[in-house]
């Protein structure tokens, strides 16, 4: 399994558009791929044809700990091998409530170890900031995939960025490695 989080802190930069596309691409070359969406804004659950508005189990009850994982996982109609573990904005309050938690930076990663459906890939949406919701996907990512537009702001943004990765790597998570 392969855990790939798409992360810029820019917001606009093509990050939820990237991971549907990759993620239904994967899928539709057969693999089985869950989509992670750990962005308050919810769109790769909205893209990816799920009303985000109406369901019980996202992402936050995951990470505060309301549910267990298996139970936020949903299966998508439109595509075969595909399935995501949704967003809302309920998400928006997390990063204040997993700052009081015990071993707040790999809440994600130990809920990823309790699947009980085994998954080719893994691609989480992140938020475009460098909070506990990123430090998150970071640790429990194998790689990072940065989408970025060619533009001045863009690239100054992206040494920052890296210096972040070189701390998750540092700390919490060894095996980071830029993906792309």
């Amino acid at each position: 399994m392969k855990i790939v989080s798409i992360f810029n802190q820019k917001g606009g930069v093509g990050k939820t558009t990237t991971n549907i596309n990759l993620a239904a691409y994967i899928a539709l070359q057969g693999h089985k791929v869950l989509v992670i969406d750990i962005d308050p804004q919810g769109n790769s659950s909205s893209g990816l044809g799920v009303d985000k508005d109406n369901i019980e189990n996202t992402t936050y009850e995951l990470l505060v700990g309301e549910t267990d994982i298996n139970d936020t996982v949903i299966s998508l109609e439109n595509i075969e091998n595909l399935k995501i573990i949704p967003s809302n904005m309920n998400l928006a309050g997390a990063d204040l409530e997993l700052s009081y938690m015990e071993n707040r930076e790999s809440i994600l990663k130990t809920k990823l170890g309790l699947l009980e459906e085994s998954f080719d890939f893994i691609i989480i949406d992140c938020p475009p900031s460098l909070g506990l919701l990123t430090i998150n996907a970071l640790t429990a990512s194998d790689s990072v995939l940065i989408p970025m537009q060619c533009e001045y702001y863009a690239l100054e943004g992206i040494s920052q960025l890296v210096k972040t990765i070189q701390k998750v790597k540092k700390g919490l998570n060894k095996n980071l490695e830029i993906e792309g």
